[in-house]
């Protein structure tokens, strides 16, 4: 187990050192009582200790939501401060902290949550994917404290859902945007789950039984509820186009 630090940039500081790498594993020794554990020393200047440490951390899991989402911030005011457009900056965010576009755009939609509900994604409490809709559809630049109290009513809201419904919240929240009451979303999820259950009656004759299983299974299809649903869709696909 080991840590990398580098001569801390402030030469006011009281510590020698900074971290670079390793608080959490630095911390977990403390807290084992070990009080001594390697350490790499290494000359970066502030971009290359930010790359080090996002890319590190990133990898082992060791950044919370809340960090990437500073981080994000962080690189992308200094990208905007420079003149590039927003798309431009997106970009170069991206490049410099090796993540994809959509990952910036996904931790920058956290940063305008609520203290409260980002430490529930950073618990876990309340998965990543509920929060990024529920700030994309909810949170307004010009009603900013209004948005908050509307996102913590549909963090809660989300969270009082059963499991298979809350991949339908994230569905509700996007057609019915920032203006949806609870009652609307409420009403959304509960006919797009009456429409999971929906249950189809078929009755196929005995001579194209054959035939039918002949076909599901020339596509890699196994069972005979399969081959159906396969059918079905296929049907209504073709008539769709």
């Amino acid at each position: 187990m080991s840590i990398i630090i580098r001569p801390h940039p402030k030469t006011e500081s009281e510590y020698q050192y900074e971290f670079v790498t390793g608080q959490c594993r630095f911390n977990a020794c403390l807290e084992l009582g070990i009080e001594e554990i390697p350490a790499f020393i290494e000359e970066l200047d502030d971009d290359k200790a930010i790359q080090r440490s996002w890319l590190e951390n990133e990898a082992r899991g060791e950044l919370t939501y809340s960090d990437r989402a500073y981080w994000v911030e962080r690189i992308y005011k200094r990208y905007s401060s420079e003149g590039y457009t927003a798309n431009e900056t997106l970009e170069h965010a991206a490049k410099y902290l090796g993540v994809t576009v959509s990952t910036i755009r996904v931790y920058g939609a956290l940063l305008v949550l609520p203290e409260d509900i980002m430490q529930m994604v950073n618990n876990k409490t309340l998965f990543e994917k509920y929060a990024v809709a529920i700030a994309r559809n909810t949170y307004e630049p010009l009603h900013s404290e209004k948005s908050q109290e509307a996102m913590q009513e549909r963090a809660s809201w989300v969270l009082s859902l059963g499991k298979d419904q809350r991949d339908h919240a994230i569905e509700a929240l996007e057609q019915l945007g920032c203006k949806a009451s609870i009652a609307d979303l409420n009403n959304n999820v509960e006919e797009r789950t009456k429409q999971d259950r929906l249950t189809v009656h078929y009755t196929i004759p005995g001579e194209l039984h054959s035939a039918l299983l002949k076909w599901g299974k020339e596509k890699g299809l196994k069972d005979e509820s399969t081959i159906i649903s396969f059918m079905i869709a296929d049907v209504l696909n073709r008539g769709a186009r």
